[in-house]
């Protein structure tokens, strides 16, 4: 039953760790004004620098690149079978720093009041505005929801083991 539940969210770990890895190096370009000589990257770049990252500090490609490698460690030790819920909540808790530290604190509770939930119901909308407030809660909903299959995956590990061990 765990092999069901279990390859969606290692794919689902990669594809984080994937996304936090380039926004990690999006930023850090931003931050020390590389220009890629590919063009196809510095479309990316300019994609980017529209989305936000020209805020972008040391501090947000430090969380970024913490939670790229712990969303990595956490699909290798569900590929093991072994307990990836914690490091999953490491991963989990520099995201979310690194967006609650790019949001500031000015007025969060309110934006998320007034938080529109329509456009929650309309991917497109979101994927062409990767910058936007309800994007990035989009983005935190998902990866809690990936969170909540890597407990249940854990749990059911733990059972399986215990019994081996009794």
């Amino acid at each position: 039953m765990t092999f069901i539940l279990r390859w969606p969210a290692i794919l689902l770990s990669l594809a984080l760790m994937l996304l936090s890895a380039i926004g990690a190096l999006g930023a850090a370009a931003q931050i020390t004004d590389y220009q890629a000589p590919v063009e196809q990257v510095q479309d990316v770049q300019a994609e980017a620098a529209d989305s936000g990252v020209t805020e972008a500090s040391w501090i947000d490609v430090g969380l970024l690149g913490v939670a790229a490698i712990l969303f990595l460690v956490t699909a290798i030790r569900l590929l093991r079978r072994t307990q990836g819920f914690w490091t999953w909540l490491l991963a989990f808790a520099a995201y979310a720093g690194r967006w609650a530290y790019s949001e500031g604190g000015q007025g969060l509770a309110d934006r998320i009041q007034a938080l529109d939930f329509s456009v929650l119901r309309t991917p497109q909308v979101l994927l062409n505005d990767t910058g936007s407030f309800e994007t990035q809660v989009a983005l935190l909903a998902l990866i809690l929801v990936v969170g909540i299959l890597i407990f249940i995956i854990d749990a059911a590990d733990r059972v399986y083991w215990d019994r081996q061990a009794g």
